[in-house]
């Protein structure tokens, strides 16, 4: 039956085409070899085993090591996450979104206040990285923006509420604290976006012109005070040394004049 409608619809084609040679060229189409008709549903059939391969090679999705799929369907973010490796979509309403999961990294210089409001800027550099089973709610709040919208701004707002809880110098005598703070307060701001901080690193930590040479002045004081103590204790020692060698030597003689 479908055969029969086939036929049919090459034959109609024929006509047609060969009413549009007449008209043009002023003669008749030539006429199809013996077996035209067959020959049409041959170069039918090969165009739909064409058309279904393509789709079936458009079906077919990579997903490279390292990332994951978002499947995305006419514009709607799916549950579904693709993992590594050879997966499936529909080639007509559905597209992927390929994320990096791999460990990444974001830099940032900043400039804030200290509890004591001295200004002092530093770089961050932090390691982060997706977390595998929510980056199809990650794009579908933040896109691939997510660097820009989230993380930087996150970064700066945490190195304001962490220096704004030490004094300048103890910027510098309590690093390691500072540090341990910083990645605290970093970690539970991402985790509401679902990226888990890996590490951080914070540059030496820059103050004004001013504040450095107070600081400078204050180390070169307290050095020469204990300068200063250290010559007194010696000074004491030695004086201790001088008094007991006298002892000494008074008693010494007292024995020999008893003797």
């Amino acid at each position: 039956m479908h055969v029969h409608k086939i036929e049919k619809q090459v034959g109609t084609n024929i006509k047609f085409m060969n009413r549009e040679f007449e008209n043009r060229f002023g003669g008749d189409f030539p006429d199809l070899p013996r077996g035209g008709r067959a020959g049409g549903i041959v170069i039918i059939a090969i165009i739909l085993i064409l058309l279904v391969v393509s789709l079936g090679s458009l079906a077919i999705v990579q997903v490279p090591s390292g990332t994951r799929g978002v499947l995305v369907t006419l514009g709607k973010v799916e549950d579904r996450i693709l993992n590594e490796g050879l997966n499936f979509k529909n080639p007509i309403t559905q597209r992927v979104i390929f994320m990096d999961v791999q460990i990444q990294k974001a830099e940032s210089t900043e400039s804030t206040a200290t509890k004591d409001l001295q200004e002092v800027s530093t770089t961050v550099a932090v390691n982060y990285r997706l977390d595998p089973g929510k980056v199809n709610l990650i794009y579908k709040d933040l896109r691939q923006d997510y660097v820009s919208r989230v993380i930087k701004p996150n970064i700066e707002e945490t190195l304001k509420a962490t220096t704004a809880t030490y004094r300048a110098e103890e910027l510098i005598t309590k690093r390691a604290e500072v540090k341990s703070t910083f990645d605290a307060i970093l970690a539970e701001r991402l985790d509401v976006f679902h990226i888990d901080v890996v590490t951080v690193s914070l540059t030496d930590f820059q103050f004004s012109t001013s504040f450095s040479e107070a600081i400078e002045a204050k180390v070169t004081a307290e050095q020469e005070a204990l300068k200063a103590k250290n010559e007194l204790e010696r000074i004491r020692y030695e004086a201790q040394q001088q008094f007991s060698q006298a002892e000494s030597a008074k008693h010494a003689t007292i024995t020999r004049a008893h003797g």
